[in-house]
């Protein structure tokens, strides 16, 4: 593959297909070898093999099944995206879930969307959307995604004069993150990483009524509205 600017993708393209069904497998990689932009179909049936075909291939595509178990598929999506940063990740999930697209997206995929939704023709045609450099998200979960990073900046986000906008400040966190315990901060991390209560819960040994009430405090330490302010926040202090 070569590349024509920093981020569009020029046929013809490699793509690997990670998925723990042959069969799924099969049919993928019949739908998109025939493809004239299809360069190589490659298959893995686990994470641990997708990080070696990766290794080896640097693919333009990646097709990742969103659960195989065993692994955390939200940790794997920034494990791969390290491996190999311009590889493009689409990834499919059982049926669409807000939180969990989000969390993909903030973790580096191009693109998620349900496998119900999936046939043969729109396979190619999120592809070439990637290709073009977009993201492949459903409108609603774009709208909610977009509304997501809205809630977050808004708040932080002020006029100057009536005429424009300032700079994001993000330093109104700095004592409330002084204020966190070392549990809020491990909560906080795992927030900001796009773990849901009932999995930083089972992750933690803890009860997800424990969890929430652990996140409310973050909240009120922070002065953040929401979950994904409180993110903002912290990815605005690692950054």
């Amino acid at each position: 593959m070569e590349n024509k600017g920093s981020d569009v993708l020029v046929y013809p393209i490699t793509v690997l297909i990670v998925d723990d069904h042959p069969l799924i497998r099969s049919a993928i990689s019949q739908a998109l070898s025939p493809q004239p932009e299809i360069k190589l179909v490659a298959t893995a049936q686990n994470y641990a093999e997708a990080k070696e075909q990766v290794t080896h291939l640097l693919p333009d595509i990646i097709w990742l099944d969103m659960h195989i178990a065993p692994g955390d598929s939200i940790a794997e999506i920034r494990f791969l995206n390290k491996l190999s940063p311009s590889s493009r990740i689409i990834v499919l999930a059982d049926r669409e879930d807000e939180q969990e697209a989000f969390a993909a997206i903030m973790m580096g995929a191009q693109g998620y969307r349900s496998k119900q939704d999936v046939d043969a023709e729109e396979m190619m045609i999120m592809i070439q959307a990637i290709c073009r450099g977009e993201l492949v998200l459903r409108p609603v979960l774009l709208m909610g995604l977009v509304g997501r990073l809205r809630s977050a900046a808004m708040p932080l986000w002020g006029s100057e004069s009536g005429l424009g906008y300032r700079a994001l400040q993000p330093s109104a966190s700095l004592n409330g993150l002084t204020q966190l315990t070392a549990r809020e901060r491990e909560i906080l991390q795992l927030m900001s990483q796009g773990y849901r209560d009932r999995d930083i819960a089972k992750g933690l040994c803890i009860s997800e009524k424990t969890v929430q009430k652990h996140v409310q405090s973050i909240l009120s330490k922070l002065g953040a509205q929401n979950r994904t302010e409180a993110a903002y926040l912290i990815h605005q202090r690692v950054g």
